[in-house]
Order: C-alpha cells, then sequence, then structure tokens
C-alpha cells in the first residue's frame, strides 16, 4: 500500500492531474495506493494533525503561505518522496533547499506531456526506491499484510506493542498488525528503537519526556507507552 496525499489548489491542476496520476498509476504499480486529495491549508493542517501514513507528497506553492508551511512539513515527514508545483513568481531559492530535499519539480503553466514526464518519473522512482527498502530496510520497515506491501518509514512510526498472539505498529492515525515477535524486532530495528516494557518497543526520537515515578514514556502527539521496572535504568537518562 502506497499513500500519497497531494495539495493542489487551482481547479486546472485537481481537474488535470488526478486523473494522469491515477492512471499512470495504474500502469506502472500493482500496489494498492490512498490518495488525499486536498485544496485548502486549512484541510491540509487538519488532515495532518491525524498523524496520516504519507509515502508521497505533491505540494502546490501557490502562495506565500503555502510556501511557509512545507518546511513543517518536511519536519514530521522528512523520509517521504516530495513533488513542488510551483511557477516562476517564486524563486526557486525559496524551495530548493537542503532541509526542503524536493525530489522533484514541475513548474507552472505546464503541459500535458511536461506534467506526464514528470510524475512518471516521480512515481517510477519512488517505487525503485521501495523495492530497495524491501531489501535493505534502511529507512523504513515493510509489513506484509493483505493490503499488500506496507513501507512504514522509521519517523512516522511511535511505537510497537506486543497483543493478542501478533505484533501492532503505530504510525499515529495508523495501526498495522503483524505476525512476529518483539525480541526478533530488538534485533532487526534501528538503535533509536529501543524496549521499554515485555510488550513495546519505543521511538526514542518521539520521546516528549519519561516519569519513571509514573512508569510512563509520553511521546509526541499525545500516545503514551508503558514503562516496566527492568527498561528504567536504560531510559533514566531521557527523563524529564
Amino acid at each position: 500500500m502506497v499513500s500519497l496525499m497531494a495539495y493542489l489548489k487551482t481547479k486546472r491542476d485537481i481537474a488535470k492531474l488526478n486523473p494522469m496520476a491515477k492512471d499512470l498509476i495504474a500502469k506502472i504499480s500493482e500496489d494498492k495506493w490512498e490518495i488525499k486529495q486536498i485544496s485548502s491549508l486549512q484541510e491540509l493542517q487538519e488532515y495532518l494533525m491525524e498523524n496520516p501514513l504519507v509515502h508521497l507528497i505533491i505540494y502546490d506553492i501557490c502562495d506565500r503561505f503555502s510556501l511557509e508551511y512545507l518546511p513543517l512539513i518536511r519536519k514530521s515527514y522528512p523520509q517521504s518522496w516530495l513533488m513542488v508545483l510551483a511557477d516562476v513568481s517564486v524563486s526557486p531559492m525559496e524551495y530548493v533547499r537542503p532541509n526542503l530535499r524536493v525530489n522533484s519539480l514541475l513548474l507552472k503553466p505546464w503541459e500535458k506531456q511536461q506534467a506526464y514526464d514528470v510524475l512518471f518519473d516521480f512515481f517510477s522512482e519512488y517505487l525503485a526506491y521501495a523495492v530497495n527498502e524491501k531489501k535493505e530496510g534502511l529507512h523504513s520497515y515493510v509489513v506484509e499484510s493483505r493490503e499488500g506491501t506496507i513501507h512504514l518509514p522509521y519517523d512516522q512510526i511511535y511505537f510497537f506493542e506486543a497483543r493478542e498472539k501478533k505484533i501492532y505498529v503505530c504510525t499515529g492515525k495508523e495501526e498495522y498488525g503483524f505476525y512476529s515477535s518483539i525480541d526478533k524486532l530488538s534485533e532487526e530495528l534501528p538503535d533509536y528503537f529501543m524496549r521499554c516494557h515485555r510488550g513495546f518497543i519505543v521511538n526514542t526520537k518521539k520521546i516528549r519526556k519519561v516519569v519513571l515515578s509514573q512508569n510512563i514514556i509520553y511521546l509526541s502527539d499525545g500516545f503514551e507507552v508503558p514503562l516496566s521496572r527492568s527498561y528504567k535504568a536504560v531510559l533514566k537518562g531521557m527523563e524529564r
């Protein structure tokens, strides 16, 4: 499953790019895709507050507010692939910056063939990257489910929980279940994922504070996970 978020402001872009993207996806990918179409900055902000899983972003820099909001999105989704739409009224120096890491660019006004070529390259390069991630797992954890292969970028994972004879991974809004064990995960995951309980592994980059007296780890965006006595020493340095 691949999640695509498209923030397109103009009716022309929505009417032309959406069908083009869906047609391309059907031709080059066998995965299930979820496409979230957003046409206002307020709707975008409300949607991102739900912490959705996002693999690819198509983002229209249509005004100063959109430009200023882009770094905040990039901070929340540093590993998502980003395609920017912009016109000559915005200098490339405003968005071609190291901290924004733009993967693809479509300049407006665009012609149909130009947009098709840019989208084709954008989607194809991501799919090639996803295949490599399935082999190497350097930037994401790969889950096999009834929906197909799901790549979960490590920066979007809050914690893993063992329950009901399965492992559940929380990415914010979404939760995905699969068969494995906490012990096996402890060996597979990057070092910043730490065991904090017999049934939990937490992404330490998501930790907001650790309260030893309450045996609770508070994560960003309101999530909490338990901390057992045997793992307190490991996380003691993170107490706030």
